[in-house]
């Protein structure tokens, strides 16, 4: 079995060890489920958690009492970014087995991950009392306290921690930032001192690892990463930056806005800052401040098309449409294989009438992703605006392919076969659009010319009074083309 330390590293924990430190034991009485677990073991050691996670899962359906798979199923959890799993699987592991300090140590990390400081205190200071040697668990501890304000139960745990571990240049770091918040200047000062004597590059391996968190998807992981780097550099406007992403990708708009504008205030040319500034702003809906950062970042990096592209949606959604043009086009010179800079160039274009422009760019759009059913549908909505029918039917014929079944595109379709007379064509496009939504009157009505067309014209005055029922305006319309059909010499 092993375990992650919260200082960096793996470290094997002898079985006996393990036992001795209440870590849970192999107590699966099913022979299945414990070949099940023990697979599950190897997989995780390999790093393949995620088919462990289905090996301890099978375990516990065939020996739900088995702590050592609850346990082992939480520690695949942690490490693939789940703490809430995690710590459900800890506590059945702690129902089960109540003695187990490894269960209580990680449910403990993973309750800091997500902001439960004083239930994380509460873990480690259970993990403490079976097995009070461990420097680790005292400096998690005194994190936890730390983070929760507290700066002379911080002290406590690192003083504890580095009595027992004097090499722990993490503790050291974090009761000199505690000393120093606590007003003890020259005792923080020579605690830094240490940590650096010990381990130099402590903040930048700490910062790789919340990169590798971060691409990973372990958010929670990666901000505690930063969090702990900037405890030793304060200055690191780069992890700021990062924490804020970690956040914003949390939803925690607010926390990431405030670390964008630390990242900001330390390094003023960081352009990615800047940009992220810039979606933090538009997602809390302001794209006044969201085009104000991503200027500033442009300002700094003038080839970042990201920014280009970005500045373009804001200026569009707030109306300012020449210069949302501008702006796709610009991020479409740096960086030609942009298909959404084409997309939403193409629907500025559409809103401002230029049909042809519009087309021209769902047509880009289409070359990088042919797949899009939504280009292929607007674009065949211009192709008959501008009396290309044949090419609105293959455009509706694709967007019909590509996406699941929307009663639009056959009702479009359907629209551009009737004006070219194919009016079977039509009629099977507008019953398809009513099977998949039976309440538009529109669709009604299009089946009941359908059906003129095709000199049915009982069936076609059912659908006009279905139509006309359900929008009674569409009645003179529908008269009049009853009234047309009759003197066009066409019998009922």
């Amino acid at each position: 079995m092993t375990k992650q330390s919260a200082i960096g590293g793996w470290l094997p924990v002898m079985l006996a060890a393990a036992l001795l430190a209440g870590a849970p034991a192999a107590m699966a009485l099913n022979p299945e489920a414990m070949d099940l677990v023990d697979r599950g073991m190897r997989k995780a050691k390999s790093g393949d958690h995620k088919s462990a996670l289905e090996d301890f899962t099978k375990a516990l359906k065939l020996e739900p009492n088995d702590a050592e798979a609850h346990y082992h199923r939480g520690l695949s959890r942690e490490k693939t970014g789940d703490p809430k799993g995690a710590i459900d699987d800890f506590t059945g592991a702690l129902a089960i087995s109540p003695t187990m300090e490894e269960a209580s140590y990680h449910r403990g990390l993973n309750k800091r991950k997500l902001g439960d400081l004083q239930g994380a205190v509460a873990d480690f200071t259970q993990a403490l009392a079976g097995n009070p040697k461990r420097a680790d668990w005292h400096y998690d501890r005194g994190l936890a306290k730390w983070a929760s304000g507290d700066a002379k139960g911080a002290v406590d745990d690192c003083t504890a921690a580095l009595g027992l571990n004097p090499r722990l240049a993490a503790a050291y770091y974090l009761r000199g930032a505690a000393k120093k918040k606590l007003g003890d200047a020259p005792g923080a000062q020579d605690d830094f001192s240490k940590a650096s004597a010990i381990s130099p590059d402590f903040a930048d391996a700490q910062y790789t690892r919340g990169l590798g968190r971060l691409n990973m998807g372990d958010l929670h992981g990666a901000i505690e990463d930063f969090t702990q780097v900037l405890l030793v550099r304060p200055d690191f406007a780069e992890a700021y930056h990062d924490r804020g992403a970690a956040k914003k990708k949390l939803d925690d708009a607010k926390g990431a806005q405030d670390d964008f504008a630390r990242a900001v205030a330390l390094q003023p040319n960081l352009a990615e800052a800047y940009h992220a500034r810039g979606m933090a702003k538009r997602k809390q809906g302001d794209h006044e401040g969201a085009i104000e950062g991503f200027t500033q970042a442009l300002a700094i990096n003038p080839k970042l098309a990201a920014a280009y592209y970005e500045r373009g949606v804001s200026r569009k959604k707030l109306g300012e449409f020449r210069e949302a043009i501008e702006d796709f086009t610009q991020a479409l010179a740096i960086n030609p294989s942009l298909p959404d800079a084409y997309y939403q160039r193409g629907l500025v274009r559409w809103e401002t009438d230029d049909a042809r422009g519009a087309i021209e760019d769902f047509t880009s759009t289409l070359k990088l992703n042919p797949n899009d059913p939504v280009a292929y549908n607007n674009r065949g909505v211009l192709r008959h605006q501008t009396g290309d029918a044949k090419g609105a039917i293959e455009d509706y014929s694709q967007a019909i392919k590509f996406t699941p079944p929307r009663a639009i595109p056959f009702y479009n379709r359907g629209q551009n076969k009737l004006e070219l007379k194919e009016y079977q064509g039509a009629l099977d496009d507008f019953t398809q659009a009513i099977a998949i939504n039976p309440d538009d009157a529109d669709f009604y009505a299009a089946r009941g010319k359908a059906r003129l067309g095709l000199k049915n014209k009982d069936a076609a005055v059912v659908d006009f009074n279905r139509a006309a029922a359900m929008q009674p305006k569409l009645m003179d319309d529908l008269l009049e083309t009853l009234k047309a059909y009759d003197q066009s010499g066409n019998s009922k």
